[in-house]
C-alpha cells in the first residue's frame, strides 16, 4: 500500500488522558499517511484516526502513548 508523504503540525490535546491546551506541546515535521488517512506515522510513533472526532478535539489516537492528538497538514 503507497503512503503520501505530508507536511504536518502534531499538538498533543492530553496528558494522562486529562485535557491540555494545545500549544503547550506542538511538533513539526513531515508524517505519512497510508491512502485512506486512517493511520499516520510520525516521529516513529503511529497514530490511528478517531472517527468522528475525539472528545477533547482531537483528531487522532497515539497508538503508543494512548493519549490524544490534533494532526493538520500544511
Amino acid at each position: 500500500m503507497a503512503r503520501k508523504t505530508f507536511k504536518v503540525s502534531v499538538a498533543q490535546l492530553t496528558e494522562n488522558r486529562g485535557y491540555r491546551y494545545p500549544w503547550v506541546k506542538h511538533e513539526w515535521g513531515e508524517a505519512e499517511f497510508t491512502a485512506s488517512f486512517a493511520t499516520c506515522y510520525f516521529s516513529g510513533r503511529t497514530f490511528l484516526k478517531i472517527k468522528g472526532g475525539g472528545p477533547k478535539g482531537g483528531n487522532y489516537f497515539c497508538k503508543e502513548d494512548g493519549e490524544e492528538y490534533r494532526i493538520s497538514r500544511h
